[in-house]
């Protein structure tokens, strides 16, 4: 599911930005409709997969025999949602992270083959 073209800053996949949504308004809750809402806005996914996302993460996370609870309508997140998020901005920072050692490497193995040759022919 890629993002829409007015907003193609948005990098990250839709499940992330769902999790954060649900994050980031777990204080005051939030309903299923304002959930798809967001994410219809930034990215086009299919309602049954926003259908199975609730269902996994809202209502009936991984290790809960029953539903979330409610408060006035709206639903409060798991914590599992926070660890998500967490690995997944751990992942991007490990990825760049490695960009920029593998550009260092080649740096160095550029700089030891010129000081090679400096003193092959010397």
């Amino acid at each position: 599911m890629k993002p829409n073209s007015k907003l193609s800053c948005v990098r990250e996949p839709w499940q992330i930005a769902a999790a954060r949504y649900c994050v980031n308004n777990s204080e005051k809750g939030f309903t299923d409709d304002d959930l798809r809402k967001y994410i219809k806005s930034l990215y086009k996914v299919n309602e049954a997969y926003l259908t199975q996302f609730l269902n996994e993460e809202i209502f009936s996370p991984a290790g809960r025999q029953y539903a979330r609870n409610q408060v006035e309508n709206k639903w409060i997140p798991p914590l599992n949602l926070v660890s998500k998020i967490t690995n997944y901005d751990e992942l991007q920072e490990a990825r760049k992270n490695a960009k920029h050692a593998f550009w260092l490497s080649l740096i160095a193995i550029i700089i030891s083959a010129i000081a090679l040759l400096v003193s092959i022919f010397k």
